[in-house]
């Protein structure tokens, strides 16, 4: 009996110490598959990296003083190739996530800033090469930051003479545009309110009158000043004056369309533009404006001020050949509504 326990006893140690060995020898092996992983990662890194210094030393358009977009896309708009710049650029990992998917919505919004529709320039490239040779136009990134970029685009036909891809080298110009933008506000925009300045106001008001008058459509105007507005800011001092211009444009600003244009004429004198709007319409719009303006809180220095504005109302007719006649009916009839005050005057059309 005791020479079987001590024969179990013995064999179970001789199994612990295999099982110790064999796990042992497991860990050794995970560990030297562990290094081997990461050897060959690191390899590959090696390799990814030398691939693209050899790409960047060939690449006559990338340096480390000068930076190009190369892309090539097919006749439908498809990424074919890129290079590593450029995906770069674009805020991408890899080329991977760009090829086989069309530029449009990827690299270049449907529609740009500016409302430009962008989802036909592969058309527009295809049917009008030499007018694209070169042109700039608004691209987007991975993380939708808008981007300009200055395009030189070079047509490839294949043997039957059709279009088979269109090359395309880049040059980043954002600052350029952003600088020029700027410059462009300060030329178009009252400093003060953020509105169109009255230059700009009655440039956009010509084009969108003949607008209305080659389409026989309706368009109004709204003209705005707050009254009392010499008194109150004797008595409050030009703390008042800034704040009741700031009322009244937000208040114009909150009851307006897009496709309307909201300028400044005069110190106290604003003017809204509304295409394809008839007068009801444009009462509706002046009611609101009103009503926004009486319930703003003004308060200055503590004390709580009440504001209105008056409003006059003119609408285009046949017999109106610019937009300055509609202005001129605003205006005599917003001298009407000063004398009545948070009043809406709408112009009378002269007889035929």
């Amino acid at each position: 009996m005791i020479i079987a326990v001590a024969c179990l006893s013995l064999i179970a140690a001789v199994l612990a110490f295999k099982l110790f060995t064999i796990n042992a020898a497991n860990k050794e092996l995970t560990e030297k598959i562990v290094s081997s992983r990461n050897e060959l990662l690191k390899t590959k890194k090696e390799l990814e990296d030398l691939t693209k210094e050899h790409n960047r030393k060939f690449d006559p358009y990338s340096s480390e003083t000068t930076k190009s977009l190369i892309l090539s896309i097919d006749k439908d708009g498809n990424i074919l190739s890129l290079n590593d710049y450029a995906v770069e650029f674009f805020g991408y990992d890899s080329a991977e996530e760009l090829v086989g998917r069309n530029v449009i919505g990827l690299l270049v919004p449907p529609k740009d800033s500016r409302g430009q529709n962008m989802t036909n320039i592969i058309e527009r490239i295809k049917s009008n090469p030499r007018l694209y040779v070169d042109h700039e136009n608004e691209n987007i990134c991975k993380d939708g930051r808008k981007v300009w970029i200055s395009w030189t685009n070079r047509i490839v036909y294949d043997k039957d003479g059709n279009l088979a891809e269109i090359r395309a080298v880049g040059f980043d110009i954002t600052p350029r545009k952003e600088l020029e933008e700027e410059l462009r506000q300060m030329t178009v925009i009252d400093p003060v309110t953020g509105v169109l300045n009255r230059r700009q106001f009655l440039e956009d008001g010509a084009k969108e009158m003949k607008r209305a008058v080659r389409y026989n459509r309706d368009l109004s105007i709204i003209l705005m000043t707050i009254d009392r507005f010499d008194a109150l800011n004797s008595e409050h001092g030009s703390s008042f004056g800034d704040e009741a211009v700031r009322v009244a444009v937000t208040a114009c600003q909150n009851s307006t369309r897009d496709s309307d244009y909201l300028g400044r004429l005069a110190d106290i004198e604003f003017a809204l533009l509304l295409p394809e709007t008839p007068l009801n319409g444009a009462r509706i719009v002046a009611e609101r404006i009103r009503d926004s303006v009486m319930k703003s809180d003004l308060t200055v220095n503590g004390v709580t001020i009440a504001v209105t504005t008056s409003l006059s109302i003119a609408a285009r007719i046949p017999s109106d050949g610019n937009v300055e006649t509609v202005l001129l009916r605003a205006f005599n009839a917003l001298r009407s509504s000063k004398d009545r005050q948070n009043h809406i005057a709408v112009a009378e059309a002269p007889a035929e």
